[in-house]
């Protein structure tokens, strides 16, 4: 299974890096570069992303089927608010670490998603597999507000900006409540397919923007980054990699949480960084290498540390 585990990361890690590479090559072609990635957060923030929400709630989110379904998104909160507190122990000793909201937001948040998908058929089988996606699916219902509420704050705490009322308002936020009233209120079967069509085709968009993004990162920045500033992703990708998941294996070790309730918090705690924290960040050119090194570091070592952190839960799992 480790073998299995670990060419199914590969993979899904390479499909990243292919879309990343066509960022990279897009974006190269263009003088004004910044611009460009200007409207490509405008568009995965305010158009793509919501439209995914959406589309996701009122097609698949059906909580009745599934009994004390509540814990897997409060679940999420508390992997998130983990992160955070282990970043910010770091941040307190180490006081070298120059851009302490984007430390504290990478190693809190993670791709909660798109990896789990792709070494899913590995962990299940045709019969268990609908069940381990629906409460994927639950397990990041709070996941995207948490990030922005709790990731936006700490990106833009570096830069001396507070907590924003209007923050509350984001378009991903609003598109999670609407969605939820359709869902509690029993409208949702009722959104007719000419809207769910192309608003989910619109979401599916979300994903590979956000990876030519991250490649149109890479050409900006990367090139310039000295080697002091691979200091904080190396840092970032410790905690993240290492010991958020350490910790994880301790605590489901001590516990004994039910089976699905330990891979999920095992599983999300080895994931790499999330790639919406570059999407979020104020550009400020040396916090968007900051950023962009430790999405990189992040996802090639999760190659190896997911493999190992999941074997250890099949083995206190069976």
């Amino acid at each position: 299974m480790f073998l299995k585990l670990m060419l199914a990361s590969f993979h899904g890690i390479m499909e990243v890096f292919v879309i990343g590479i066509l960022g990279y090559i897009v974006i190269s072609g263009f003088r004004q570069s910044s611009s460009l990635l200007d409207y490509l957060t405008k568009i995965v923030i305010r158009i793509s992303l919501p439209c995914l929400i959406f589309s996701n709630m009122v097609t698949r989110f059906n909580p009745g089927e599934i009994e004390l379904w509540w814990i897997f998104p409060l679940l999420a909160v508390a992997v998130n608010i983990a992160g955070a507190l282990l970043a910010g122990g770091y941040v307190l000793i180490d006081r070298n670490v120059n851009f302490r909201g984007e430390f504290l937001a990478l190693v809190a948040f993670q791709n909660g998603i798109f990896l789990p998908l792709a070494f899913a058929p590995v962990l299940f089988d045709a019969d268990k597999l609908p069940l381990f996606l629906n409460l994927l699916f639950l397990y990041n219902f709070l996941s995207i507000p948490t990030f922005f509420i709790l990731g936006v704050w700490l990106v833009n705490s570096t830069a001396g900006i507070g907590f924003r009322i209007k923050d509350l308002f984001s378009p991903p936020i609003v598109a999670t409540v609407f969605s939820s009233i359709l869902v509690f209120s029993g409208l949702s079967n009722n959104v007719p397919e000419w809207i769910l069509r192309p608003v989910g085709a619109l979401g599916a968009l979300t994903t590979p923007l956000s990876m030519l993004f991250i490649g149109g990162i890479i050409v900006t920045y990367l090139p310039k980054a000295r080697p002091d500033d691979w200091m904080e992703p190396v840092k970032i990708t410790m905690l993240k990699n290492f010991i958020l998941p350490l910790i994880a294996v301790v605590i489901v070790f001590v516990f004994r949480p039910p089976k699905y309730v330990a891979l999920f918090i095992i599983m999300q705690s080895v994931m790499p960084s999330a790639l919406l924290t570059a999407l979020i960040a104020p550009d400020r050119g040396i916090n968007q290498k900051t950023i962009a090194g430790a999405i990189l570091l992040t996802y090639i070592v999760s190659i190896l540390t997911i493999p190992i952190f999941m074997g250890i839960y099949g083995a206190l799992y069976g």
